[in-house]
């Protein structure tokens, strides 16, 4: 994991430029850094790179390929380098290095543009070549590495983060059509535009193309990953055939994702996903002769209603790992909130992530560059709780009264039903509600907001099962990842996601829907494939931690405080919020939605006060 800057002015321009765009990425890339330029000073490629595969000089960036007429700036993973490097020598092609970097080179020297169909990882990079003048650009299929761009008449911008672009001229100014998405939805990261005015995304699966002699007009983006998805529920396989396939791919996934030249850690939640991800890298690293190596990370809290580290530490227990843990303190949340932002970029909706950011830092802090993790779990194998009503509602559509009473006796035996039914009233308590199954709705929210934002359009999505967990994975995980990302490499951490494996993913896409929910059980090919190696205790486990956060307790002890940050005379919210319904609802000391709709309104004032923007 590194960060990538590459900046285009039709005027030459000095270093200066490229270096403030490294600098400020730092924790990116804390092994080294490189600066090359092109074109007589009118294009320049940045680096900082954070050593995980071939520690040595070799792996320094930008790097070149074929007599230096490609070059590239690369951020992320291609896990299955080995076996590409090994196809493109029998094509001929010679490496000076042992990086995944440079295979990534050589495959577009080799398949052009089609090497993205190629690879297997997380990645975003910028390939220059010279001869052609030619820029090509890319993002990982979903979306776990990030890549911003910034285009004005006389200068292109391209990086890892936004505040390097912030360095460069753009986005000074907030984008209020999408902070106002935030504040009502909760929606951020869905579209190519961000929060910041004139700051822009590739988004999952996309890749860029660009002429440059033709033009800042004529940049080509397109979407080189959008695949089908089945949407029956009604299977036409075997459900054998799924369970062998899952089987190898889970642990071929966690295997590649191993590959290392530094030591591998796992976070540990105490959940079904990153256990299982623990379970299965001491299987692996038992089988290489590593022994005992693992480190895992949790956090914890004090209070027991919060705290999952009962469930953590039977799977330590289990696999003889070595186990860390870190308590989280809510109250230090106001010490950090500007850090926390300034690292985030843009505004968030859970104090959940600084839980996480604690993680990454314990991590850091125990020497490990590389750390697996359960997200995206939920999203492609149909994990949350509020999936249940559209699976239950989508099985009666078809028609087939007795498996949708079945499933619902099952649901019952199992206990998923009875949490499912908790997760619920939860979500009825921060302001949503189903409504006859063929609307989200955002409730009091909306009639806090000025009104040239109350009809603010948001992305479409249907609740039939099948679709809304394809939109699931391409729409709302993209925000969970950017938090994984940033938390991740603000301590110069590298995440890395097994689930995520483009394999398991369309495993899943291409499943018909009433296997994904089976005999009363969320994930049940996970829970088959674990059965003998992950304790049942936590095998078997029906509750999720969702909402129901300390974030609550820690509203209440600095309530006047926030009341104070929020009604300033000057606060920048009065642009989106009414200020008289504001201080109204504020007030009111029964309000179900107050706690929840808080931290968005905290999370947009400290954004626009560390960023220091306008409107």
């Amino acid at each position: 994991m590194c960060g990538i800057a590459a900046i285009y002015s039709q005027k030459p321009i000095d270093m200066s430029f490229i270096t403030r765009m490294t600098d400020i990425i730092k924790h990116r890339g804390p092994d080294g850094e490189g600066h090359m330029c092109f074109f007589e000073n009118h294009f320049w490629m940045g680096h900082r790179r954070l050593s995980i595969v071939d520690l040595s000089s070799a792996g320094h960036q930008p790097m070149s390929y074929r007599n230096e007429r490609y070059w590239i700036t690369y951020n992320g993973g291609v896990y299955n380098y080995i076996e590409l490097r090994s196809e493109l020598e029998s094509l001929g092609h010679v490496f000076y290095s042992k990086t995944d970097t440079e295979v990534v080179l050589a495959a577009y020297a080799q398949w052009g543009e089609h090497c993205l169909q190629r690879f297997n990882g997380a990645w975003a990079f910028v390939i220059l070549d010279t001869q052609e003048k030619k820029v090509f650009a890319a993002r990982d299929r979903f979306g776990a590495k990030p890549f911003y761009y910034g285009v004005k008449e006389q200068l292109v911008g391209f990086a890892s983060e936004i505040k390097q672009l912030c360095e460069i001229g753009f986005g000074k100014r907030y984008e209020k059509a999408e902070v106002a998405k935030f504040l009502l939805y909760g929606d951020v990261n869905l579209s190519r535009k961000t929060c910041f005015d004139g700051v822009f995304q590739l988004l999952n699966g996309e890749a860029l193309m660009w002429n440059i002699h033709e033009g800042t007009e004529n940049i080509r983006i397109w979407k080189y990953y959008d695949p089908e998805f089945e949407r029956s529920m009604k299977g036409k396989k075997e459900l054998s055939y799924y369970q062998e396939k899952f089987n190898f791919l889970f642990e071929d996934s966690v295997r590649l994702r191993l590959r290392s030249d530094v030591e591998v850690g796992s976070c540990l939640s105490g959940g079904m996903d990153s256990s299982s991800i623990v379970t299965m890298t001491k299987k692996l690293i038992t089988q290489q002769g590593a022994g005992n190596s693992q480190k895992t990370f949790t956090s914890c809290f004090e209070d027991p209603r919060f705290d999952e580290w009962q469930f953590a530490e039977e799977v330590v227990n289990s696999t003889n790992v070595e186990a860390h843990r870190v308590f989280p303190n809510m109250n230090n949340l106001f010490q950090e909130i500007e850090d926390l932002i300034w690292y985030q970029e843009e505004p968030f909706r859970s104090t959940s992530i600084f839980a996480q950011w604690n993680v990454m830092r314990l991590a850091h802090e125990k020497g490990i560059k590389v750390l697996l993790d359960g997200q995206g779990a939920d999203e492609v194998m149909s994990g949350y709780h509020y999936y249940i009503p559209m699976y239950l509602a989508s099985t009666l559509k078809t028609g087939n009264v007795p498996n949708f009473l079945s499933s619902l006796s099952s649901m019952k035996r199992t206990g998923i039903l009875s949490a499912t039914e908790s997760s619920l009233r939860i979500l009825m308590k921060t302001g949503y509600y189903l409504s006859g199954l063929k609307q989200l709705r955002v409730v009091p929210i909306k009639s806090l907001l000025n009104s040239k934002y109350q009809n603010v359009e948001r992305f479409n999505s249907s609740l039939d099962f099948q679709s809304y967990t394809y939109h699931d994975i391409f729409g709302r995980l993209q925000s969970l990842l950017r938090h994984e990302d940033r938390n991740s490499m603000t301590f110069s951490v590298e995440a890395r996601t097994p689930f995520l494996d483009y394999r398991l993913v369309e495993l899943f896409l291409n499943m018909p829907g009433e296997y994904k929910i089976r005999d009363g059980w969320t994930k049940p090919f996970l829970r088959e494939a674990m059965k003998g190696s992950l304790p049942n205790s936590v095998r078997l486990r029906t509750d999720k931690k969702g909402f129901e956060t300390p974030e609550i307790l820690w509203y209440r002890e600095n309530y006047q405080k926030i009341k104070e940050e929020l009604l300033c005379q000057d606060s920048h919210l009065y642009e989106w919020i009414d200020r008289d319904k504001f201080r109204e609802w504020f007030e009111h000391p029964n309000n179900p939605f107050k706690q929840f709709f808080l931290w968005r309104l905290l999370s947009v004032h400290y954004w626009i006060k560390r960023f220091g923007l306008s409107g």
